[in-house]
């Protein structure tokens, strides 16, 4: 994985193939997660592992959540990408959600695609057409907090231990492994993210 670097029409980085296939999975994993999944024949290359998208009430029944109930999601990272809009008041939260919670998801997962299809649709380039700056920057922040969720982190301090962790030594069990395959993923994101950010305001790459 390489930095992004300004170019004519956007902003534009070098990914190899398995990095590709590994994103793109996320990517479509949290649009799973939202209830709004891709459509089959959007799966990235070689990612023949990958089960076909369910219908959306399969994939809400999964995560025990039914989104017309007013109520945060029982998953991690699910309620850290649909937050309530109120902490204080549980009757204007749920009201909030009612009202917001579909057209959210639905802005959420068009702009996880359009990450997700600039992945499927590269050799290896990447590239961030003019315009769709914000679109890519809030489906990085989106899969992050995913990543965020499954690693226990909430704080810089939660990062710090979850880097540690991983650097520790080899994993000793398979949940080590997934604990330190994330927690690189995570790492990678970030600084990938960082990297457009500077990218666009013309800083180095």
């Amino acid at each position: 994985m390489r930095a992004f670097t300004a170019v004519p029409g956007g902003y534009a980085c070098e990914l190899e193939h398995a990095e590709l296939r590994i994103i793109a999975r996320v990517t479509a994993d949290t649009c799973e997660l939202l209830g709004l999944p891709l459509d089959a024949d959007d799966d990235a290359p070689d990612d023949h592992g990958s089960p076909a998208p369910s219908a959306e009430e399969e994939i809400l029944a999964s995560l025990d959540w039914d989104p017309a109930a007013g109520q945060t999601p029982r998953d991690p990272a699910l309620a850290r990408l649909l937050p309530p809009a109120s902490t204080d008041d549980d009757e204007l939260a749920a009201e909030m959600r009612r009202l917001t919670e579909g057209s959210l998801r639905a802005t959420k997962t068009e702009q996880l695609r359009v990450v997700h299809d600039a992945l499927v649709a590269s050799t290896g380039l990447v590239v961030v057409r003019a315009g769709q700056e914000r679109a890519w920057l809030s489906a990085l922040t989106d899969l992050r907090l995913v990543l965020a969720s499954r690693l226990g982190i909430e704080t810089d301090e939660d990062a710090e231990r979850v880097y540690e962790r991983a650097g520790g030594g080899e994993p000793q069990t398979p949940a080590d492994e997934l604990d330190a395959a994330l927690t690189s993923l995570y790492a990678a994101l970030t600084w990938w993210q960082e990297s457009l950010l500077e990218a666009m305001s013309g800083g180095p790459s």
